[in-house]
């Protein structure tokens, strides 16, 4: 396993108010690149996590068993005064940038700066449980370490030129950091950043399954909004991918502040603020 593609995706859902729990949730899978080709021709045809039955979540769980290194379900929550105090910065950030550029952007939006966190928390931590899960001796680099290069494509929950290039910059940000993986023997190269839709890339099914297990699996209430599987069948079936040793699962309580990623900046929208 020299070449890893890491697929991720976001609930639907999971932006949406639901009574059981402000919980966003992102799923992503990494492969092996030399099967991707295997993988989407068994997800072509397959209906999205929101119209699956059972039988159909069953069925990809088997494939994600079979075919994927690792399995990661991250999920937020943000009943955080963090999360409120990030929702009234955003306003302050937001109307600086259109005083400065009379554009509206919509990457400063704080559901869209949580996707880009979540996405990239997501693949991270798919890609850092494959490395450590995968003992196979890889292609060396000049440096003496095993070279890994790795691919990363997501679902178009991010859209837009300008989106792509900030949700890349988080990726890049979010990383495993290359001092941690150079002390496990290991280089990582990402050689693409690349969005698209799962019509165009049948394998993003698969995160689309596994951010939707992980949803419900969080959720004793969906309230309005009815998911495909009860909580019970979506850990019976997450269950499936821990005992194949594939999943990785991590709970995060929502800390981040508009001042911790744009720093200066954040300082500066501030002052335009207040005039």
């Amino acid at each position: 396993m020299n070449r890893l593609c890491i697929l991720a995706d976001i609930s639907g859902r999971a932006m949406l108010s639901t009574t059981g729990s402000p919980r966003t949730v992102g799923g992503a899978v990494t492969v092996d690149s030399t099967q991707l080709n295997g993988v989407r021709l068994e997800m072509r045809g397959l209906p999205k996590w929101g119209s699956c039955d059972y039988d159909t979540a069953e069925h990809v769980v088997d494939i994600l068993g079979s075919q994927a290194i690792a399995v990661a379900v991250v999920s937020v929550d943000r009943d955080t005064d963090f999360w409120r105090r990030f929702e009234k910065d955003a306003l302050v950030f937001h109307e600086a940038i259109i005083k400065t550029s009379r554009k509206i952007a919509g990457w400063a939006k704080p559901a869209n700066i949580l996707k880009f966190l979540l996405l990239s928390s997501a693949c991270a931590a798919a890609t850092g449980h494959a490395l450590g899960s995968d003992r196979r001796r890889r292609i060396v680099s000049a440096k003496g370490l095993q070279l890994i290069e790795t691919n990363v494509i997501c679902d178009q929950e991010v859209e837009g030129e300008e989106n792509l290039e900030v949700f890349t910059s988080f990726w890049s940000e979010q990383n495993i950091p290359k001092r941690r993986l150079a002390a496990f023997g290991f280089e990582m190269v990402t050689e693409s950043v690349v969005v698209t839709t799962d019509i165009a890339e049948p394998a993003l099914i698969l995160p689309d399954y596994v951010a939707g297990l992980g949803l419900a699996a969080t959720l004793d209430d969906a309230g309005r909004l009815p998911l495909p599987l009860s909580q019970e069948l979506a850990v019976k079936l997450l269950n499936r991918l821990k005992a194949k040793g594939k999943l990785i699962v991590q709970d995060q309580i929502f800390d981040v502040s508009y001042d911790d990623i744009f720093k200066d900046v954040m300082t500066r929208a501030r002052q335009i603020a207040d005039g």
